[in-house]
């Protein structure tokens, strides 16, 4: 009996935290389909040449970051390109809801952690935009990209800064993503 009165009581300290949850479990800041904007940035629109070549051997002893992760990266830089072309986008769990990411260039083997977008946390975001993200862990399907597009889409917080809570775009453009829309959505009522 007391075990359930703690269960409802950390329930609705929850939804008053958060907003009202609506009949699916969400509520008003949830990033839904809907905000998702008509004339979002497509894929198509930002076109790659994938390659087809053997890759490159990783470049693991660059810097202190690609050091710390070298056994990760070097699992993915065995993979074929899936991203922009050449490069190979790598997404591994950092917490809960959260995703590293980093770029392995196929073609020379170069790792790249880019600045403001290291990172995504896809805390309240509707189930059916995290669809498709193909790792083992729900948040990776908050980054969505293809081999044949130097189109990068973030929905979630890039860097875990609320500022940045929303549905980003980003295009690859000389080895580093550039933000060319972005769609804000609120994480809580400002006071």
């Amino acid at each position: 009996m007391k075990r359930l009165g703690l269960s409802a009581l950390l329930l609705l300290a929850c939804a008053f935290a958060f907003g009202a949850t609506d009949e699916d479990g969400y509520n008003e800041y949830t990033i839904r389909p809907v905000d998702i904007p008509s004339d979002a940035p497509m894929f198509e629109k930002f076109p790659a040449e994938v390659f087809a070549g053997s890759n490159a051997a990783p470049i693991l002893h660059g810097d202190p970051k690609t050091r710390m992760f070298r056994s990760r990266l070097a699992r993915w830089a065995k993979e074929r390109p899936n991203f922009a072309g050449h490069y190979i986008l790598a997404t591994w769990g950092c917490g809960t809801e959260c995703t590293q990411i980093s770029i392995i260039d196929a073609l020379t083997g170069r790792i790249y952690h880019p600045p403001g977008v290291s990172t995504n946390v896809a805390v309240n975001v509707h189930e059916s935009l995290l669809e498709g993200g193909g790792d083992l862990w729900h948040a990776a399907g908050a980054i969505k990209f293809k081999p044949d597009s130097r189109l990068l889409i973030l929905i979630g917080m890039p860097e875990e800064r609320v500022e940045n809570r929303g549905v980003s775009y980003y295009v690859l453009e000389n080895n580093k993503l550039r933000r060319i829309r972005f769609v804000p959505k609120a994480w809580y009522p400002s006071s």
